[in-house]
């Protein structure tokens, strides 16, 4: 992790937009980190070698977006552990409701929750500024094996059809937990909610139709996810 940055690198923001874009940057830091030690986790769970590769190179890219959105908080001034601390016990609570019995919910999760976290944050970072919003969107840009993963789920289902309303269910469950938690998260971050509506900085904000339509697009997304594991959304 690189050294902290001077007072340079926080030119330009004022010190509530600066607050608001941390408390970003630690939300997405401290789901990266705790992508990475789930997909290890599941790593372990699947005897196809092919299927424990992707999993290992996903929670690598988790770890690997955690250092770069880490670095970037360093560079506004702010401190990674300190940022990430207000989200543990959310991150934590989701992850306890959500918690995969078997392998095949464990990918529907890797695929669906992570997908709609990358596409939430996507979208709420075209309220930053430049440089961070560019750093968002590495750290949320699509696996490489993610395709390893869809296919896998979709061989299970096939080798046993009875898997397939379940799953259905699982993937719903998901997205609804994830959707909540985004937006208890974001009401109880004051600095963050300030960000996202405008209130601190000269760039336009979104307004109430704006989150509303971003719902929807969160919402098609993830139809099209669950659409191509085969599921039902």
């Amino acid at each position: 992790m690189s050294e902290q940055a001077g007072p340079a690198s926080t030119d330009g923001l004022g010190e509530r937009e600066r607050e608001g874009t941390i408390e970003l940057l630690g939300v997405i830091a401290y789901g990266a980190i705790s992508g990475f030690t789930r997909m290890a986790a599941d790593s372990e769970m699947a005897t196809d070698l092919r299927l424990k590769r992707a999993l290992a190179s996903m929670a690598v890219k988790e770890f690997h977006n955690h250092e770069l959105l880490a670095d970037h908080i360093i560079e506004l001034g702010g401190d990674p552990i300190t940022a990430m601390a207000p989200f543990e016990e959310a991150f934590e609570a989701f992850h306890a409701r959500t918690k995969p019995r078997n392998l095949l919910e464990g990918l529907v999760k890797a695929y669906i929750g992570d997908g709609i976290a990358s596409d939430f944050y996507i979208e709420i970072s075209q309220y930053v500024e430049p440089t961070s919003r560019e750093i968002i969107r590495r750290a949320s840009s699509d696996y490489r094996d993610v395709d390893t993963i869809v296919r896998a789920v979709r061989d299970g289902i096939v080798e046993d059809r009875r898997r397939g309303g379940p799953l259905a269910l699982w993937g719903r469950r998901l997205v609804g937990e994830a959707l909540t938690q985004g937006q208890v998260v974001a009401s109880e971050r004051e600095a963050l909610s300030e960000l996202v509506l405008g209130l601190s900085h000269d760039r336009p904000g979104a307004t109430l139709n704006e989150v509303g339509e971003l719902m929807q697009r969160l919402t098609d997304r993830h139809r099209l996810r669950m659409g191509r594991l085969g599921l039902d959304a």
